[in-house]
């Protein structure tokens, strides 16, 4: 359903359980051969390069390969949570004591997909379609054609937000940080709603009296300079007048008591 595999590699590698696949390659001299040879060898890894090994006369190269396959993301993950349970790495109860930012947790929950995310996904388009028209930025109104393109249907493929409280004594309310690049399958984000579990890591926990600001989440993707061109405040002043949305920057700015966490797993 959701896997960040960018996350996870590491982490799974770190407990001594490998992912993904290892490729050796090993050249073996043959001896005497005439004119100038070359080889290239296809790594059979998505996105990988080509290895081209040539050898002039007098020279004659084998080339040959050896694929090892480790385990499979989703097998390497129900290993990783087994070994974290049993090391008391993990935390699966939130009012079973103090939770620290960068603890690893496990969250079961009714989760649904925050309005913030909405909020998001305009506020990501915006500053996609500012930095490739800063002009229009710059404007007293920007044209009719770019609200159009920033409120044009189409799967979000950009920061979602889920929240939920939990059920245990202390009502803990958790948002969860997640890219919908990361989604599995078919899975769409209206499709994370409902009884699910999060394995992530605590971003921040926020006490009574402090907030959460989102907006650097959603915009996480950009560079400094850009977000510093485009400041929050003036994205949400030019909310397309269509998306009849009243927003502030106090909406992107979440109050606690409440544990934030980045999803590297929903299940």
């Amino acid at each position: 359903m959701y896997l960040d595999t960018e996350t996870l590699v590491p982490l799974a590698n770190y407990h001594d359980i490998e992912i993904m696949v290892d490729i050796a390659i090993t050249q073996r001299d043959l001896g005497q051969r005439s004119g100038n040879a070359g080889v290239k060898l296809a790594v059979p890894i998505t996105g990988s390069p080509g290895l081209e090994l040539g050898g002039s006369k007098g020279s004659e190269f084998e080339v040959t390969q050896a694929r090892t396959i480790k385990d499979h993301p989703a097998n390497a993950l129900n290993r990783l949570l087994d070994t974290l349970t049993r090391n008391n790495d993990i935390v699966t109860d939130l009012s079973s004591g103090a939770i620290t930012r960068r603890q690893l947790i496990e969250v079961d929950g009714d989760w649904s997909v925050s309005p913030a995310t909405d909020i998001g996904s305009l506020l990501t388009k915006m500053a996609t379609l500012f930095s490739e028209q800063p002009s229009a930025f710059k404007g007293s109104e920007p044209p009719a054609e770019f609200y159009s393109r920033i409120l044009a249907p189409g799967t979000n493929q950009g920061p979602v937000v889920l929240d939920t409280t939990t059920e245990d004594s202390n009502k803990t309310r958790v948002l969860v940080l997640l890219e919908a690049g990361y989604l599995t399958g078919r899975t769409g984000p209206d499709d994370l709603e409902g009884e699910r579990a999060v394995f992530g890591q605590v971003d921040a926990v926020v006490a009574e009296g402090s907030s959460y600001s989102l907006d650097k989440f959603f915009l996480s993707g950009f560079s400094r300079p850009v977000r510093r061109s485009f400041p929050v405040e003036e994205l949400l002043k030019n909310l397309p007048p269509q998306s009849n949305m009243q927003v502030t920057v106090d909406d992107l700015r979440i109050r606690g008591p409440l544990v934030v966490v980045k999803a590297i797993a929903i299940y």
